[in-house]
């Protein structure tokens, strides 16, 4: 696939995959006493040889041994471009997570598992996710929805707390309702992807449509004003109150990625 955004699974835990489409939403509640994690996944190079692809996960861990449901919810930049979504079941035991998916992917119906287990001290979480049937082509030949991509039969993925990822995300407030992301990029980056949400309304069980503030995928950079970029999604405006995440991958020309990031931040 092309760099794009992405997939998030909303449970009492949240996970990611990769979809485009049309269908509708539905209502989750996280569990009252669980985590934000936040991550990305990739597509495995040997599942997917022809563009595999990062994307951000989001997570609600249970802080104890508790089964969870929810959502995944799939949307690509520059393709189909609306939001699928898929049933997620899973369970905590111990440092494990376990559970599957099963959604409607681009009008052909996906499912799947993953597995996670924690690491340093429950501050992340590594684990690989696996599709039904492999891999497979998706292709879209009617305009505006001109694009094909390969959804690869597995993957992993890496969680982390909020602030505890492998690079650092500055903002500074000095416009609080434009404030500026600032990062770091490792060598050989060739491509980004940041996204804002409000942090309440995940919390709160929202819908990944109604959760994003603003999003942008980029080349080579170093910083972004919110708004700003070449998002083909407007941004909704910040409000003073409210808490807000930022996310930040980017991913080198083989789409492994190289760099992470979260922060929040909250408007005076």
């Amino acid at each position: 696939m092309t760099l794009r955004y992405t997939l998030i699974l909303f449970v009492s835990f949240f996970v990611i995959s990769c979809g485009g489409g049309s269908s509708g939403t539905a209502s989750v509640t996280p569990a009252s006493n669980s985590t934000l994690y936040l991550g990305y996944y990739t597509e495995d190079p040997t599942a997917d040889p022809n563009d595999p692809t990062p994307g951000v996960i989001y997570m609600y861990v249970p802080d104890t041994d508790s089964s969870f449901n929810g959502e995944l919810f799939f949307s690509y930049v520059g393709c189909v471009g609306s939001f699928d979504t898929a049933l997620v079941n899973g369970a905590r035991t111990g440092n494990n997570l376990a559970g599957t998916w099963s959604g409607n992917i681009d009008g052909i119906t996906s499912s799947g598992n993953f597995t996670a287990t924690t690491s340093n001290a429950s501050n992340s979480y590594i684990g690989s996710w696996t599709r039904n049937g492999g891999s497979q082509n998706f292709s879209f030949a009617s305009k505006p929805n001109i694009c094909s991509y390969t959804f690869a039969g597995k993957g992993a993925f890496n969680l982390y707390k909020i602030a505890n990822g492998t690079t650092p995300i500055a903002i500074d407030m000095t416009n609080p309702f434009k404030p500026v992301f600032s990062w770091t990029n490792s060598a050989n980056v060739k491509a980004y992807g940041l996204n804002v949400f409000d942090k309440a309304c995940l919390v709160n069980g929202g819908t990944i449509s109604t959760c994003t503030m603003w999003g942008d995928v980029g080349g080579v950079s170093t910083s972004i004003t919110y708004g700003a970029g070449n998002s083909n999604f407007s941004a909704k405006n910040l409000v003073s109150g409210n808490t807000y995440v930022v996310v930040y991958v980017s991913a080198d020309t083989n789409g492994s990625v190289l760099d992470f990031a979260s922060n929040e931040f909250l408007v005076p």
